[in-house]
């Protein structure tokens, strides 16, 4: 299960979510709905740690994500499944950030080893 609570996120002082809160529960379809520019992205990003909230909190079978230390963090995400619209990367990320995003955030591999054999033009 995955919990919210009172999420709100702003970015300088344009707010765009304020107060969600909701459960979604395993096993079931979880749908977020709305128009384009609602803020669903920015919550589902909130959701998954790509952004801090400014307030709230995100719970994964009752552990604290917000609030979590780099490894527990790791060992969540490795229960996140996310597939993007289209194929899409990581809008807010440059190609080398979007391709070494997992190995950052799920291994301990040293930074050399992560860049042997990736080849950037």
């Amino acid at each position: 299960m995955i919990k919210i609570n009172n999420i709100s996120k702003s970015f300088a002082d344009k707010v765009i979510l304020s107060g969600i809160s909701s459960e979604f529960d395993k096993g079931k379809t979880n749908l977020i709905i709305g128009s384009s520019g609602t803020g669903k992205s920015v919550l589902l990003k909130c959701i998954v740690g790509l952004l801090q909230p400014n307030t709230g909190v995100v719970y994964y079978d009752l552990r604290n994500f917000t609030e979590a230390d780099k490894e527990m963090k790791s060992e969540i995400r490795r229960e996140i499944g996310m597939l993007f619209q289209g194929g899409a990367l990581f809008d807010s990320k440059n190609v080398e950030e979007n391709v070494m995003f997992p190995l950052n955030i799920l291994t301990i591999m040293p930074e050399d080893e992560k860049l042997t054999g990736l080849t950037f033009v």
